[in-house]
């Protein structure tokens, strides 16, 4: 049994892992602490011990001790729980005044704000006369800060922690900046604890080192740390070793493949799936099914069902549909978000946009998502669904995809004050600031309708008088008491809460990708102009996310906020610059990437509000030779800058330019994305730029990459429509013909608009 000193306690959550908390503990017992990122130390007795410095104050007793771990462990399982299932599987329930999407926001803010004042309650220094003492739990932080750095990165972290900000005078205690709290965290990751102050100084090889914390803590611990300085690429390895190590960590792999999603790594989701499969696979059962499953099965499940989808196999792709099938089958409001997830990647490997719009875009399949209002997730459904109707290509599916990213992205930007107008009248900071979590519909209309029937028969009496007191507020005529009280409660309280800025967060810039990439489907498909609003509020919230203000604190300063993130800084390069995208060198193919969908971006002209006059645009050669150059950048970048060019072959430079130089091709080339989400930028954007330039070697690319699509995509409607465009241009009247019809055959220009 393990030997701990007075004050560590180990605890186990619900699925079994160990949690350390520390109460009070000498400081001079440790030793490898990263003092540079502690909290600073602070005397709460000093109002105490103001008459009499000499005397000692009391300490905390055990019982109380208990009862704070016992509460901030239920705490830390429900954030978990939270976690794992996206906001679903939560243990409190949000209002619903505002619809089920405040909603699922206000649940997943309850669980949130709970185990940050715990996190930060348990992660403080304190002075008890001449001695520092430690009190740490680092695992509460984890849960409370990782995902946020996972999906958002640091510089996000601090945008939350700036909203925040205006939240620490109010009567509800706000914790700490979670800035703070993270890197006191991360300090203890490799601590040490020794027998007595004066044994931390021998070097004896009788004895083993005893760490601080568990070994499974502190992987969590060093990736915490790298995540922190948004190095998620060494994160995802400390993971990955995780994994390896504790495969019944469902946290772990949760995290591992937020990671690998940011990083757009679809191996590595591979990896940390395939690492826990088999030890969840006994766990259902056995392999004969003689065990009693385990609590956390159906989770597993659909987490490493999300692993095996990250890419397009088709083996790896049935086998994660069957594990989502199961999972969604057994709970579906534990898993239904996760499983949908991956369910979305299976169905699209396959093109089976028909059966994905069940899933994603219809009353019924939103339910499975509808309640996982953590980090945005349902809005990141929502483009998916979006994404699937187009790819049907059923008579008003351009209105529905486009109704799906009103309701969902269109409506983050907008009330976050991430848009053109919210910018103009001061940002998210002063938009967000009468934001205030929803009401409950039920207890609104309970009072409004007993204070109705106080009224028609109480009359003036002391009854109705005495209700009205006890709430105190006064009662309307008997007419208009109902609707008073009903207004009375809509009205939100002045000051914001922590729960308030949990409840509705800006767009991160994994969100911000989402809509891009439906935004770009549907002004591709002709769902909407060039010149529509919806591409200024965009890029303007872009304009937001890459606002890098940390303050004093520059150890991030060396990178922009999605610099980590590659899929993001091709999104953003439609309507950024992209030179504004990164401070370090990046790899040749997203260098290139970047250029070319810049270039597209600047001659569709999005994301500008007035349009130029036609006088003024060039001729018709020069517009030609410029979707020429976009073309041969993103064919060059999907060929991973191994694309044969006549006459010198691969090593040909022709279209190199100055910024993809021996700069960029230093850094090592890593994945940009999984395979969906990158088919929805880089083959439609080609597709596009090739019949922009019609001539006879740019349409043989387009239709060999519509072919490549309806061979290993056949039932989808879109690419075989797409495919006759390009036959069409090319004078293959017949082949077109076919295509078309093979189009209709599965559902092209049927039904009606839809959710």
């Amino acid at each position: 049994m393990e030997h701990l000193p007075i004050g560590v306690i180990r605890q186990s959550d619900f699925f079994g892992e160990t949690i350390t908390f520390v109460k009070d503990v000498d400081e001079k017992s440790l030793s490898s602490v990263d003092h540079s990122t502690l909290i600073q130390s602070k005397n709460q007795f000093n109002q105490k011990n103001d008459n009499n410095d000499n005397s000692q104050p009391e300490p905390p007793k055990s019982t109380q001790a208990d009862d704070s771990i016992s509460e901030a462990t239920s705490s830390f399982d429900g954030m978990s729980l939270c976690i794992l299932s996206r906001g679903s599987a939560n243990l409190h329930t949000g209002n619903d005044s505002d619809g089920p999407e405040a909603r699922a926001f206000h649940a997943s803010a309850l669980a949130w704000s709970e185990i940050l004042r715990h996190a930060s309650d348990w992660n403080c220094n304190n002075e008890h006369g001449s001695v520092k003492s430690i009190t740490t739990a680092p695992m509460l932080t984890v849960a409370a800060v990782a995902p946020v750095v996972a999906q958002g990165g640091s510089h996000y972290l601090r945008r939350i922690d700036r909203l925040l900000d205006a939240t620490r005078d109010s009567a509800t205690a706000t914790p700490q900046s979670l800035w703070a709290i993270a890197n006191n965290a991360v300090s203890f990751r490799d601590a040490v604890l020794s027998t007595t102050p004066e044994s931390s100084g021998n070097n004896s090889d009788s004895e083993p080192i005893q760490h601080l914390l568990t070994p499974r803590e502190r992987w969590h611990m060093h990736a915490l740390h790298q995540l922190l300085q948004n190095n998620h690429r060494d994160a995802m390895g400390a993971y990955l070793r995780l994994l390896e190590l504790f495969p019944g960590d469902l946290l772990g792999l949760s995290l591992a493949l937020d990671v690998a999603y940011a990083l757009g790594d679809a191996n590595s989701a591979l990896r940390a799936a395939t690492n826990v499969s088999t030890y969840w696979t006994e766990r259902d059962g056995g392999a004969l099914r003689f065990q009693q499953s385990h609590p956390a099965q159906n989770l597993a499940n659909s987490l490493i069902s999300v692993g095996l989808s990250s890419s397009s196999g088709s083996s790896r792709a049935s086998t994660a549909e069957r594990l989502a099938e199961t999972a969604i089958a057994r709970d579906s409001d534990g898993t239904g978000g996760t499983s949908v997830w991956a369910l979305s990647h299976c169905l699209a490997s396959e093109g089976r946009s028909s059966e994905m719009v069940s899933k994603l875009a219809t009353t019924d399949g939103a339910q499975f998502y509808e309640a996982c209002g953590y980090l945005h997730f349902h809005t990141r459904m929502k483009g998916y669904g979006g994404i699937a109707l187009l790819d049907c290509r059923r008579a008003g599916a351009g209105r529905s995809a486009l109704r799906l990213y009103d309701g969902g992205f269109g409506r983050d930007i907008e009330y976050s004050g991430n848009n053109v107008e919210g910018l103009e009248r001061g940002g998210e900071e002063v938009c967000l600031r009468e934001m205030r979590v929803p009401t409950s519909v039920r207890s609104d209309v309970a009072d409004a309708v007993g204070t109705m029937f106080s009224g028609w028969f109480g009359g003036s009496g002391k009854s109705a008088g005495d209700g009205a007191s006890q709430k105190g507020q006064p009662l309307n005529d008997s007419d208009g008491a109902g609707q008073g009280l009903i207004d009375q409660k809509k009205q939100r309280p002045k000051k914001r809460t922590m729960e308030d800025v949990l409840c509705w967060l800006p767009p991160n810039p994994l969100l911000l990708t989402h809509g891009t990439a439906l935004l770009l489907r549907l002004t591709l498909c002709d769902a909407i102009p060039e010149s529509d609003d919806r591409w200024a509020d965009l890029r303007a919230a872009w304009t937001v996310a890459l606002r890098s203000d940390n303050g004093s604190d520059d150890s991030v300063g060396n990178q922009t906020p999605v610099e980590f993130m590659p899929m993001a800084m091709i999104a953003s390069s439609l309507v950024m610059e992209p030179d504004k995208l990164h401070l370090n060198a990046v790899s040749q193919p997203l260098q290139i990437a970047m250029q070319g969908f810049h270039k597209m971006g600047k001659l569709m002209k999005l994301g500008q509000l007035k349009m130029a006059p036609l006088s003024s645009q060039k001729s018709d050669t020069s517009h030609v030779e410029e979707w020429r150059e976009v073309l041969y950048l993103i064919a060059r970048a999907r060929d991973s800058c191994e694309r044969w060019e006549m006459p010198t072959g691969m090593s040909s430079s022709t279209y190199l330019l100055a910024d993809a130089g021996d700069n960029s091709s230093s850094a090592p080339a890593h994945p940009i994305g999984w395979d969906f989400d990158m088919r929805q930028f880089l083959e439609y954007s080609l597709c596009h730029a090739a019949m922009q330039v019609g001539d006879y070697e740019s349409l043989c690319l387009a239709r060999a990459i519509c072919s490549e699509g309806t061979t290993l995509r056949s039932n989808c409607a879109e690419l075989w429509w797409r495919y006759g465009q390009v036959l069409d241009m090319l004078g293959d009247d017949v082949a077109a013909e076919n295509a078309r019809a093979a189009s209709v055959s599965l559902g092209s220009g049927e039904g009606g608009a839809s959710f």
